[in-house]
Formats: structure tokens, sequence, C-alpha cells
């Protein structure tokens, strides 16, 4: 899924011209075609004319194979099949079934070390893992190891893939790999959380996978997540998949796709990018890419999940709105065919709204661009709300408004960035309410940012997914999150009610270290201004800053740095110099002290 400059001239009008030239089978390969499409008596075009081996969509078309019939047995629209025919990573298999052979991830993302997760993050059993558990369709994340044979790869040969493997071992999973396997069933699990189907890393049934009738509501998608690519060992490729094959009749001979780790890391959040786009593939989407390349990259943390988004803080659907876009096909409402969109799980106004209650925990769905979903409370006093998706892995960009007992819009919160974060993507409403208790109402919205035209900007079209709302009196805590967060700064305003409420904005751009999201403060208060800190170069000079703000009369660091830097305290911040002398990571408190308060913040410090 890396970014490639690849353009190919549209072939489809020509193609049609030339259909009359029937179905000619050759022998046209190239040294990097994976092994797929035996030869099957169901396929029209095995019916006639077979080809000898697959071939690249637009070479097949330019050679004389027939068009139409491509796109009859693909079930295709004309564009579909000129989108498909212009992108290099499409292929048509012996019997004319297309499938997308996905290039591999940049070298500097293979090397990608593993995220790092506590062993209390991560469930005791990885294969045991379900969604949406009662959902009769399935999508099946294969961590440890397959075998296939019959089907329509490798000309129906036997092909067994390794077990998911960062070390030499391949018959455990250690402790390492039982946390990657977690995050990638997270990402998969966020992504396809607005439909009505089950990510599961627990081993189904054959007939959970299979389609036997167009009657049957049960059936599923398995890929393979393994070390190499068994499937064609000339074929250089992050994953493999046939298009359009989830859900489809008798179609198990297409499955499964595939990720392959050697061409897409070991890190789980990539592992998770690369299922998710093979299985749009399975689904029938085609690449998100410019005039310029087959994959797009996004700006600004955001990606599309059809594009390439390795490393992407937001990986969201897209309707192609962004600068220079080649595809506009509309990736909800194909995946939709065979995964449904979810019910709406609570109503969207204070009539229909969900009752909850201070100190409690309700999660929820926004499950298309125009679902919006309200709660209700009774508070006093000084009351906080806050919303916020999976950490780290959150599609939705929250938006949250309060209104109060007549409906009337009372304060709101969206925090905005240059770069996503997760504190850009969650909302927090603080206010000091009246001491007699009073009935409001929290609407929650996926929203956009910005124009989706300008680098790093989206709509609120794939502004969906999982989120949890936390209600609680007082004022936010001090929370830790290991993601990539920018600089936020704070300010406070009065709502009609008579409180006071606080929301959070933000600025800057964000910096590859562990960072501490601290919940708005009044201006009166000690706080932190910087909230990560820039990774230091092993034998480079290193400076960076914490900046505070607020009446501090000390302020101190609680834990040594990595061996060659140092820290001191200046007015209103302290200042980390030096060069660092070997690879670590240091974790470390810092902490502030007032008069009248204090407070303390983690920080993590990377040199490598």
């Amino acid at each position: 899924m890396s970014v490639r400059s690849h353009r190919r001239p549209a072939l489809v009008v020509r193609a049609f011209v030339a259909a009359a030239l029937g179905l000619s089978g050759f022998a046209a390969t190239t040294a990097l075609a994976p092994q797929a499409g035996a030869a099957s008596v169901t396929d029209p075009l095995c019916l006639s004319a077979p080809l000898s081996a697959p071939v690249r969509l637009d070479e097949a078309i330019a050679t004389g194979v027939s068009a139409a019939l491509i796109r009859s047995i693909n079930n295709l629209t004309l564009g579909q099949l000129d989108h498909f025919s212009e992108d290099g990573t499409t292929w048509v298999d012996r019997c004319g079934r297309l499938y997308v052979a996905d290039e591999a991830a940049p070298a500097s993302v293979q090397r990608d070390v593993p995220a790092q997760l506590a062993a209390s993050q991560v469930p005791a059993d990885v294969f045991d893992l379900s969604s949406r558990p009662q959902s009769s369709r399935t999508i099946y994340l294969d961590f440890d190891g397959a075998t296939y044979s019959g089907t329509k790869w490798k000309n129906g040969a036997e092909i067994v893939s390794a077990p998911f493997s960062i070390d030499d071992d391949a018959s455990t999973f250690n402790e390492e790999e039982r946390a990657q396997i977690f995050l990638a069933w997270k990402v998969v699990s966020e992504d396809y959380a607005p439909f009505d189907v089950n990510v599961t890393t627990k081993k189904p049934d054959t007939s959970a996978l299979t389609r036997t009738s167009t009657a049957d509501t049960t059936y599923g998608m398995p890929i393979v997540i393994t070390p190499t690519n068994s499937v064609g060992e000339s074929c250089a490729c992050g994953g493999l998949s046939y298009v359009g094959m989830f859900g489809t009749v008798n179609g198990t001979g297409y499955q499964p796709s595939w990720a392959f780790t050697y061409g897409a890391g070991t890190n789980g959040y990539n592992i998770g990018q690369v299922v998710s786009h093979e299985i749009g593939h399975s689904f029938g989407l085609s690449h998100e890419g410019t005039s310029d390349t087959n994959y797009y990259g996004g700006a600004k943390g955001w990606a599309p999940i059809m594009g390439t988004s390795y490393n992407a803080r937001v990986s969201q659907w897209s309707l192609g709105e962004y600068s220079g876009a080649n595809n506009t096909e509309d990736d909800l409402a194909i995946i939709a065919k065979n995964a449904p969109l979810l019910a709406d799980d609570h109503g969207d106004d204070k009539v229909s709204a969900t009752r909850i209650t201070v100190g409690s925990t309700t999660s929820g769905v926004i499950g298309t661009r125009t679902d919006v979903d309200a709660f209700t409370f009774t508070a006093s006093g000084t009351t906080t709300l806050s919303v916020s998706g999976p950490a780290g892995l959150s599609n939705t960009d929250v938006q949250v408004s309060i209104q109060n007992a007549v409906g009337l819009t009372i304060a709101a919160a969206n925090p905005v960035g240059d770069e996503a974060s997760d504190e850009t993507m969650s909302a927090t409403w603080t206010a000091d309410l009246p001491s007699t208790p009073s009935t409001y109402t929290a609407v929650i919205d996926g929203v956009g940012y910005g124009n989706p035209q300008e680098a790093g900007r989206y709509s609120d079209y794939g502004s969906i997914g999982n989120y949890r709302v936390d209600l609680y009196a007082g004022r936010p805590t001090t929370t830790t999150e290991t993601t990539d967060i920018p600089t936020t700064t704070t300010e406070t305003g009065t709502s009609t009610h008579g409180g006071t409420q606080t929301s959070s904005t933000q600025s800057s751009s964000s910096q590859s270290s562990s960072s501490t999201t601290t919940a708005p403060r009044s201006t009166q208060d000690i706080s932190f201004l910087t909230r990560a800190l820039p990774r230091a170069k092993v034998g480079k000079k290193y400076r960076a800053e914490i900046r505070f703000d607020g009446p501090v009369t000390d302020a101190s660091v609680d834990y040594r740095l990595p061996a060659g830097l140092r820290w001191r305290v200046l007015t209103d911040r302290i200042v980390i110099t030096g060069k660092v002398k070997a690879r670590a990571t240091s974790t470390f408190n810092v902490d502030l002290d007032g008069a009248d308060s204090s407070t303390r913040m983690k920080f993590r410090l990377v040199a490598r």
C-alpha cells in the first residue's frame, strides 16, 4: 500500500472497440504475477477461453479480452472498470476475476518498531476477541497459521502459511506478539464498527464464512496475516485480495485475503490498516489515489483507508473529497451491500435521548454522517462530560453540544488542531452549573474539520465509529495516553445558563512521543502548555522545552533522563539539553507546585 507514481492510460473505450476480437487466451504475465485463478467450469470466461496465466487488467484489455465480459463477471460499472484498469495493482485471474496485489509498505514503515502496550492492556487470550459476536457476518483475522487448498489462489495448490511472528520462534506467541495482534484487531474493529459484522480472532466454523444462497445471511471473509507470501513467491506484495467476493454466493474458492508482514511490517497498528484495506477490496472497493499515484497517503495525520494509511492517526472511509482525488465511489454504500449499517443505537433529540447519570460511562456508535446521539442528565455544581473514541485509533471526530431544559444550545466542545490527535478527535465540556439541579441534553455528532480540498482536512463522511461518554462531578482529571498529541492551549468562556464552561482548543503540530492529556483548567490554575516531547537522536544535540503557565513556585523532574541529557528550570519552562549517548526510553513525571495548587504530568522521551 505504499505511495508510488503509476498512471496508465484509460483503455476501456478502446477495449470495447476491440471486443470483436473475442476472448483470446494468451500467456502474457510478468515476474511479479502472483499465482491466482484455477480454471472453473462455473466462470463464463473459462467456458470459452481461459487465460494462460494471470495478467494485469490493463494489459488484458489492451490485448483483446472483452471488457464487457470482465465487467459482467465482476459486476462492475464502466466507471469502476476504467478506474481498476488505470491501477497497476489490479490483476485478472485465468477466469476473468479481478484481484489486487497491493504494494509493500515503504522500507521505513516495515522497520517501524511495534507499538508498546502494557501487559495489563492486553487480554489474556488474544485469539478469542470479537467486536460484535451477535452478528451473522464475520471478518476473521487469522494470525495462527493456515493451510488452504483447492482455491483460486495458486492454481488450487496447497498453500501453507506460517503464523504471525516477530521473533524467530513461530511455535509460540510472546507478549509483544500478543500485543500487536490485539492492536491490529482493535484497528479493524474500529474501521468496521458502523457495520453489522463481527471482527474476530476466534476461528469460526466453515459455515460462518460460506454463503450458500442469497437468502443465507451467515457468511464472511477470512484474512491470513503471515510473515511471507506463500501464494506467489515472486510477488513483492503487502497484501492480496479478490475484489467484491465478500458475501458472494458459493464464493469460498476466492478466500482468503492475505496480509504479509514482510511487506507491511509487524507494528499492530499498521497491520490493522492493511487488513482493513484488503477486506475493503473484498467488499468491492478500489484504491483512493490521485492522477499521480495509486495510493493517496493523506496529510497531517489523516488518510483514507483505501489509500495508504500507515501511521496515520485518523484513517477513514472516503468519498474522494480531497484535492486531486481520482475515485469518488461511496465506500460506505458499497460495504453496506453485504454488511449492512447498524440500526441507530441512541435517539437524536431530548425526547428520544438515552438517560445517563453522574458517575456513569455509556458507549455508542456514530453510524453515518447524519447520525447524532442524544443523552439527557440531571446535574448541579461543577460537572464534566467527556466524549472520546478508542485512544490512538478512533475514526470519529467528536463534537458535543449541550442543551438546557428548554432545548436551547448553551455550550459546545469541538477541539481542533493542525494535525489529528486524540485531543482533536475527542471533546470535553466542563461547567460550574447552578446549585439547583437541572436537566440537560448532550448531543454527540461526528464532524469534519475544515475544507476537504485542503491537505489533512476532511468532511463528516468518514467521521463515524465507536465512542464513550463519561459524566462525572468535578473537573477533569489528568490521564495518560501513548499517542501522538499536539500542543494544547485552553480557553474559558461563560455559558448562557449562568455557570462557567471550559472547552479545549488545539494548536501546533503533533510530535512523536508519549504524552498526557490534561483536561482544561481556568487561566488562574497551574497548567502545562507542552504535552509531548520530540524524539532524540543518538549522538546528536538535543533541546526540548516543557512550558507551563500559572503561579508556579517550584518545578522538578522526578526521574533520570537518558544518559547525556540534563534539565534545568527557567522562569516558565523546564529546558532539557545535551547529547544522547545511547538508545533509551525514559518515562518521568514533571511536578509543578504553587502556593495554592499543584499538578503533575507524565512524559516519555524516546532516544533512537
